[in-house]
């Protein structure tokens, strides 16, 4: 019987139940397996039975067709190709046999702790990292690393230790982003897609963990009993804040004005804090700037929460009034929120977490109509003076002020600022 006419008896009796057909053989003597009498049975055609191509012009001479075993071998061949995981290691998606049976005996005597025989190696490392490394190689405007550097003016710390904090606060601030990202169901950071939707869920709460550890060993560097403490108590205060971020955001709960200032400065004031503190640890000044820093947290989250509802440039890296479809009780929606008790309209617009553009921009006009946006560019105001004012007498006439200057410089909302986001949607965003 040809290869042909093979197929067509087989398929012919497809619709008989698996256990009273007699199932013919494959040409090389071997056995098709049942299938389970709940699925269909299903068979792959040779390519034998395909005419060779032809041209609309003329003939085109085919090569000699394949009998089914060569086929088969090829189908083999081709499935136990190699492939990558996009992190660099080299999986391979076909199980091969073991040479010999292996020995149960062996447990009995050998040492399984591979770490004590072998290093992790880079590749595996990369597995790890991946996500960390995606959102690391597009870095942002590295605010933290200038203000690193501006508080360095005052305390001059070693070069070598400055150099390990700049790291770990880079380290742990680009992980916890990860998480960040997860938690809020964001879509783009830095305006590219989150890592989680490229490397899964799973893996990018790995990545941004493992990185905490890799910090933590990274800090053991500076040989300061101090450094270990300092970082436990920051870490500690930022998932405090982010807990409490998060509470009032899935339970629907307006926060007062006091929880809110509380949690920024546990949330965003944490790192800010973590590394100045470390540079004091390793500084010989004498010179406190930790109420300087807590300021300028306060000041920073309330001026990124202003710009979420408000800059065509955080729209582009973030999406448009992100915090809103996020359910966020950020600065200014507490006010609106709280101005207004009665009215029910932005906190059920939180409810939907909606990403409906025209919905949000009527959100923005309602906040708009109770002054919240006038507000937040009052006390953004206040507290960037306050902290100019500390600033200077910190400095005490030494000209060493001009770093936290020109930070402050960089985070204040500049006149006209707003009205990309707030226009109404005909092309007023352009201006």
């Amino acid at each position: 019987m040809t290869a042909q006419a093979s197929s067509s008896a087989v398929l012919a009796t497809s619709d008989l139940n698996p256990d009273e057909t007699n199932l013919p053989k494959h040409t090389n003597g071997d056995t098709i397996h049942h299938q389970p009498n709940n699925l269909p049975l299903t068979f792959l055609q040779s390519p034998a039975a395909i005419p060779p191509r032809t041209s609309s012009v003329q003939s085109t001479p085919g090569a000699a067709a394949a009998t089914e075993t060569d086929w088969l071998s090829s189908h083999k061949r081709q499935r136990s190709r190699k492939v990558s995981n996009g992190a660099g290691l080299t999986t391979n998606n076909n199980t091969t046999a073991m040479s010999t049976p292996p020995d149960p005996s062996r447990f009995a005597t050998e040492d399984f702790f591979l770490h004590t025989r072998r290093p992790w190696s880079e590749e595996k490392n990369k597995v790890l990292t991946g996500p960390f490394d995606y959102l690391n190689n597009h870095p942002g405007k590295d605010f933290r690393s200038a203000l690193v550097k501006a508080f360095d003016a005052w305390l001059e710390v070693p070069p070598e230790s400055l150099a390990i904090i700049t790291r770990v606060i880079s380290m742990l601030h680009t992980a916890s982003l990860l998480v960040d990202d997860v938690e809020d169901n964001s879509q783009l950071r830095r305006g590219l897609p989150v890592a989680h939707s490229i490397f899964g869920t799973a893996q990018t709460i790995n990545s941004s963990n493992y990185i905490y550890f890799c910090a933590l060993q990274e800090l053991q560097k500076l040989r300061n009993p101090k450094a270990v403490t300092i970082f436990t108590e920051e870490l500690l205060h930022l998932h405090r804040g982010q807990g409490m971020d998060l509470f009032w955001r899935d339970t629907l709960t307006c926060p007062t004005e006091d929880d809110y200032l509380e949690m920024v400065g546990n949330k965003t004031g944490g790192l800010f804090r973590l590394g100045i503190k470390l540079m004091q640890a390793e500084s010989r000044s004498l010179v406190d700037c930790v109420p300087l820093v807590n300021v300028i947290g306060l000041v920073f989250q309330i001026a990124d929460d202003y710009r979420n509802l408000s800059s065509t440039e955080y729209a582009a890296n973030k999406g448009m009034c992100e915090d809103l479809t996020e359910g966020k009780f950020s600065f200014p929606v507490i006010h609106s929120i709280r101005s207004a008790p009665g009215n029910m309209q932005l906190l059920n617009i939180l409810r939907q977490k909606t990403e409906n553009e025209e919905v949000k921009r009527y959100a923005v006009k309602y906040m708009e109509s109770t002054g919240s946006f006038a507000y937040t560019r009052e006390v953004l105001a206040v507290l960037i003076a306050r902290a100019r004012r500390m600033a200077e007498e910190l400095d005490e006439g030494m000209g060493r002020a001009v770093g936290i200057q020109r930070i402050l410089d960089r985070i204040e909302v500049k006149e006209g600022e707003a009205e990309g986001i707030w226009g109404d949607g005909k092309g007023r965003e352009g201006k």
